[in-house]
């Protein structure tokens, strides 16, 4: 003899739902006995991150194995080869990266008998790298000694450093802005944000000063921290300044994905065990039901026309 029943994975994060049933339903509740627990396994995976700088080139592999087809996707629509995306076999290759190649990418791996999917997301950004840049290893060039008798108003020691004057990284990353300068007598440096005084309770974590360097630098951007930051470098003979333009970039928010096939359709004799898995995809924390169709007063359907569910799991994570 053979139960069955059907079962449902409902994933909800804040900005979406997915589910493998109607939209609507009505649920049954039960207050007499306690529901449950269908054995589950819960997957949840953040998709990988890759990131290039705009004009870079970028391969990415489909790691699932004995795939006889690879079809490619981005943000959902299937992605084919042109003039700077190239696909052979299980490799991805986009050729002169830019901003416009940035969004969720899967591949998926079709078999004779089943299917399976990989995400990952591609950032194609001018990102500072997170840390200390290698140049500030050895600062001395940021500093040019003066004759004591050679008094000279502030200037700037390293105009390269100084070029790129609007920074987008994406959220979390650390950004630094140098001002490399000289002067006699040497001069100091201060900090503005859009104008006005940068003080340190003026964001979640402060930043970081280093004086020897000329720079400024914050860990862990938010979208709060956008914005323009002027560095002011003055001395008794005179004043310079110079604007950065910041953007934190946000990955584009998307609804929980569900792996292809899963949960799949089981059988098992009665007594036996069962064991369904939802492998969610979501860079949100997601929230996970598991429900279940059920009967009431000999019916699958209210009057409403929709079935009756019973919630027999909820997990958040």
């Amino acid at each position: 003899m053979v139960s069955w029943g059907r079962f449902i994975c409902l994933v909800v994060v804040t900005m979406a739902t997915l589910s493998l049933a109607r939209p609507s339903f009505s649920l049954v509740e039960d207050t007499t006995l306690e529901p449950e627990e269908p054995p589950t396994k819960y997957q949840i995976s953040q998709p990988e991150v890759y990131v290039a700088a705009p004009g870079e080139s970028l391969e990415v592999r489909c790691l699932l194995k004995d795939a006889a087809v690879i079809s490619w996707t981005k943000d959902g629509v299937h992605l084919g080869p042109n003039n700077r995306t190239v696909l052979i076999g299980e490799y991805l290759q986009i050729k002169g990266a830019t901003p416009r190649d940035s969004g969720l990418y899967a591949c998926t791996a079709s078999r004779t008998v089943d299917s399976e999917t990989w995400y990952f997301m591609v950032n194609v950004t001018d990102a500072i790298s997170s840390g200390d840049d290698e140049d500030d290893t050895d600062g001395a060039e940021d500093f040019v000694s003066e004759n004591s008798n050679n008094k000279r108003a502030p200037y700037w020691t390293n105009t390269e450093k100084m070029e790129k004057r609007l920074h987008a990284v994406p959220a979390a990353n650390t950004v630094k802005f140098r001002c490399p300068a000289g002067g006699n007598p040497m001069p100091t440096m201060r900090w503005l944000k859009n104008g006005k005084e940068f003080k340190q309770e003026h964001r979640i974590g402060g930043y970081k000063v280093r004086n020897q360097h000329w720079s400024l630098i914050m860990e862990s951007v938010v979208p709060s921290d956008k914005g323009n930051y002027t560095c002011v470098v003055e001395n008794e003979y005179g004043s310079i300044n110079h604007t950065y333009h910041l953007d934190v970039v946000e990955r584009s928010p998307h609804r929980p994905i569900l792996q292809a096939g899963l949960p799949a359709n089981a059988s098992t004799v009665v007594g036996g065990d069962v064991e369904f898995v939802c492998k969610v995809y979501s860079d949100a924390q997601p929230h996970i039901q598991w429900i279940k169709h059920v009967e009431k007063n000999g019916s699958k359907y209210g009057p409403d026309g929709l079935p009756y569910l019973k919630v027999l799991k909820v997990r958040t994570f």
